[in-house]
């Protein structure tokens, strides 16, 4: 550890060390390389072909049945939205058509004391004024 903060410690000079590049390659190196990568590719993908040639018929397969499984898939998911909306509309409540006339038989039926309690309640609800003139005028 001591031998290290020394060597740390000393100022480390560039002007001794110069330009020159310690690493070398081959003449056309840089030129070639993309060619040679693509080549290198090309013969990797003939052995893959040559190991396992099941696997290079089976991709091309896959690529001529994946646009017909997804027009089917498309289908089936079109066709199951159409279910459930029906089955969401057929469960939602049902909207209570009461007429006044019902109303007026369902307070008929009710205790005095109840008669005057509802009446006492509802007297200035702003909501059932205008709902009770609304069917008044029709």
């Amino acid at each position: 550890m001591l031998t290290i903060n020394k060597a740390m410690s000393k100022e480390f000079e560039f002007d001794k060390i110069g330009k020159r590049m310690p690493y070398t390659t081959p003449n056309g190196f840089f030129e070639h390389l993309e060619d040679n990568i693509w080549e290198k590719i090309k013969d990797d993908s003939k052995k893959q072909e040559e190991i396992h040639p099941a696997i290079t018929t089976e991709k091309h397969f896959v690529r001529q049945l994946s646009k017909p499984r997804i027009l089917v898939r498309s289908i089936i998911a079109v066709a199951a939205s159409i279910v459930i909306a029906f089955v969401v509309r057929a469960n939602l409540p049902k909207p209570n058509n009461a007429s006044i006339g019902d109303v007026d038989r369902a307070f008929s039926q009710l205790t005095t004391d109840d008669q005057t309690y509802l009446l006492d309640v509802y007297q200035d609800d702003i909501f059932i004024d205008e709902t009770t003139d609304q069917a008044f005028q029709e």
